[in-house]
């Protein structure tokens, strides 16, 4: 997918802010086509994360209570659980884009329940036409009886290329998406807060899916909202590189699974 039709498709307008961590380097991607592991090369690589808006049909459908959202509200489990880290080599890669919601006019903006948070990876193929490498979209949301309360989760997704190396047509990449959130509270220290990673596990490439029942995590009140972070991490799935990438946490933090969450539940 390219950049005009991800625009298209998408159909919002930016919300006050842009950011991205680029890579001028070529570098190398990976996808399955009839079987066949297809590798292709990208330059001008960059990170995107922006709020965008769009004009829904129903306004009301982005603030519920609780009573609405509780069969899919994941809880807080463990704090700092999200600072997931491993060293990246060629199975396993991490990127990332923070978004400032301090505008051109020297001010903060906050959340906008009837916006959506949008990360974008883009590269120039070897034609220099842009690419669309993947794609992530996040629902917000304000609790309707919590002042300054919102909740977010992961709506829909676009992987049409792998950083991560694909060794056979077999291979599938793990997903970690790490959202957090710098700000400052009601005495004026900045904290930040995480919610628990979000795991798409085994996903092919290239793939995409609109969650049907997206899993919401709270965002608690914050002051001032100063920047919005996205870390992305892919992981070849077969066994030997994800106990590799787990091994570290499961020594240390227990066992990674009790706050992974896995955005969609397949049966």
């Amino acid at each position: 997918m390219n950049v005009k039709n991800l625009l298209f498709s998408i159909g919002l307008v930016l919300f006050g802010c842009y950011a991205s961590e680029a890579q001028a380097l070529r570098s190398d991607y990976y996808s399955i086509s009839n079987k066949t592991i297809q590798k292709s090369k990208f330059e001008n690589i960059s990170s995107n994360l922006d709020f965008v808006r769009e004009d829904f049909d129903n306004q009301d459908s982005y603030s519920f209570g609780f009573s609405k959202m509780v069969a899919n509200l994941i809880p807080i489990l463990v704090d700092g659980a999200s600072k997931l880290f491993y060293n990246p080599d060629n199975f396993n890669k991490e990127y990332f884009a923070t978004c400032s919601l301090f505008d051109s006019s020297g001010r903060f903006n906050s959340l906008d329940p009837k916006s959506k948070l949008v990360f974008s990876r883009i590269g120039m193929d070897e034609k220099k036409k842009k690419q669309v490498l993947n794609s992530f979209e996040f629902a917000i949301g304000a609790v309707e009886n919590a002042e300054g309360y919102y909740y977010m989760g992961l709506q829909s997704y676009t992987l049409n290329y792998s950083m991560a190396k694909l060794s056979s047509p077999k291979n599938r990449i793990n997903y970690i998406l790490d959202l957090s959130f710098y700000y400052f509270d009601g005495d004026d220290k900045a904290q930040e807060f995480h919610l628990n990673p979000i795991l798409l596990d085994n996903r092919s490439v290239p793939f995409s899916e609109e969650i049907k029942q997206i899993q919401y995590q709270v965002i608690p009140k914050m002051k001032i909202l100063q920047t919005v972070q996205l870390h992305v991490r892919e992981v070849n799935a077969s066994k030997q590189n994800w106990e590799k990438y787990l091994e570290l946490y499961q020594s240390n933090q227990g066992a990674i699974s009790n706050f992974l969450i896995r955005a969609v539940n397949r049966k």
